[in-house]
């Protein structure tokens, strides 16, 4: 059989595979257009890894005998970025081979297999090289029913629409596909990758208020109890007009994760966090504070020291701020304080 291989990134060795089981095949990552595969003549496209939309005209010059393997759970995670969509919108995580239509990753599954992330344990790209290997490893198993067309597919139903890469934001960086910690949740170490800055404005006086008055919060502030509305409202009006104080607000795609405020305080500037209860304890607050720092920094380029006010006992706040970069050897408590000295 003549096969058209069109791949991109893992997908030669697969190509190389068939060769080595009889098949002729011609490997290509370029754009084609129909005139390429009327010359070429297949008699069988396999799209593995390929970055480009195969047009109604091919599908149609090889009799619909074309086939996309895609690393989602089809119906779930059709399009770009599948693994990424899989964790944020808690889909079922697996590969699939399906026919190849007019859609995005739409035609009928011809084979698919659920499979098990521990995301507590793997990375982002740990967990893309899994699939990676089930989606090959499925292949190679059935490849011989897939060519004699001797597996009854299935019409995908539901599933949701197509993933869109325009809302992933940072969280694709190679630093977060490899540098996420073993230790903490993917979907969360996803999220930090995406949070954005921004300076607080007007409209989130509530937001503030609402995060600043739950139990879960206030245990871990110095003053703990409840604000009223009126002495909220006078602090936050102040602070709007504070040029010695700056505060950012962090949000994840159309949601606040939290604030981070710095105030100068003569000798040294003061950081202080609060996060939106909804995100307390997911291993967020060392990358709003850590974006807020170098943000600040960068701004406003002070050459002070920067203090952290953090309660002695409160032991995972000093452990957001030392994975934030306040290192252990530039630590000096005075009066509940961290300090991280500028060399």
């Amino acid at each position: 059989m003549k096969i058209l291989f069109l791949g991109g990134n893992l997908a030669k060795d697969l190509a190389d595979w068939l060769t080595s089981q009889g098949e002729e095949v011609i490997y290509r990552e370029d754009k084609l257009i129909t005139d390429d595969v009327k010359e070429l003549s297949p008699d069988f496209i396999i799209s593995y890894n390929y970055k480009y939309i195969i047009s109604k005209e091919i599908i149609d010059f090889v009799n619909g005998k074309a086939i996309n393997l895609h690393i989602s759970y089809l119906p779930f995670n059709k399009g770009s970025h599948p693994n990424i969509w899989s964790f944020l919108e808690d889909t079922p995580k697996g590969v699939a081979i399906h026919h190849i239509d007019e859609g995005i990753d739409t035609g009928d599954i011809i084979i698919r297999k659920e499979v098990f992330i521990d995301e507590d344990k793997e990375t982002l790209k740990t967990s893309y090289e899994i699939l990676h290997r089930e989606i090959q490893t499925l292949f190679k198993e059935n490849w011989n029913k897939i060519k004699n067309s001797e597996i009854t597919t299935i019409t995908q139903v539901g599933g949701g629409g197509t993933t869109s890469e325009k809302v992933l934001n940072s969280s694709l960086s190679l630093k977060k596909r490899d540098g996420i910690p073993s230790s903490e949740n993917l979907k969360n170490n996803i999220i930090a990758g995406g949070i954005n800055l921004r300076n607080v404005e007007a409209c989130d006086i509530n937001d503030l208020f609402n995060w600043r008055n739950n139990s879960d919060v206030r245990k871990n502030s110095f003053n703990s109890d409840l604000i009223s509305w009126d002495e909220h409202e006078k602090w936050f009006k102040s602070k709007l007009q504070d040029t010695e104080s700056v505060i950012y607000i962090a949000y994840y795609e159309k949601t606040k994760v939290g604030s981070i405020r710095f105030e100068d305080k003569g000798d040294a500037i003061k950081v202080s966090i609060m996060l939106n209860p909804d995100f307390l304890g997911k291993g967020l607050g060392s990358e709003v504070i850590r974006l807020g720092k170098d943000r600040f920094i960068n701004e406003k380029r002070p050459c002070k020291p920067i203090i952290a006010e953090v309660k002695k006992d409160n032991i995972a706040s000093i452990k957001v701020f030392q994975k934030a970069g306040f290192k252990e050897s530039h630590f000096t408590f005075v009066y509940n304080k961290i300090h991280d000295i500028k060399s």
